[in-house]
């Protein structure tokens, strides 16, 4: 009787080991299944930013092509001069003269522009 009872005592040992074992492979397994769904969703949030960013890109882009530039600042009554004076090197010890401008430019105050 004592040699079955035995008997009977390992296999329950055995059957708690193989049990034991599933349900550390189980959770294991969940967890790593878990941890995959987490990094799709950050997968999914990343190119989701990367293509906003590329929008965004793109957008400042255009805003920036020397055309548009040229008609904001045609806009502007900003053309191109007529003609250019290039400014003689001096040393930076003598103190330079004030400028003299030929004709008359309106003098009007930053507030009421």
């Amino acid at each position: 009787m004592r040699s079955l009872w035995r008997g009977a005592t390992a296999a329950r040992k055995s059957t708690l080991v193989l049990v034991l074992a599933l349900v550390l492979s189980l959770a294991g397994s969940m967890l790593v299944s878990n941890r995959q769904v987490q990094i799709h969703q950050l997968q999914s949030q990343l190119l989701q930013v990367q293509s906003s960013y590329a929008e965004q890109v793109g957008t400042l882009t255009s805003r920036a092509a020397p055309s548009r530039i040229a008609a904001a600042a045609g806009a502007l009554h900003l053309v191109d001069p007529v003609v250019v004076l290039e400014v003689p090197s001096t040393s930076l010890d003598a103190p330079l003269p004030l400028p003299r401008f030929s004709g008359y430019a309106p003098v009007t105050s930053r507030t009421n522009r």
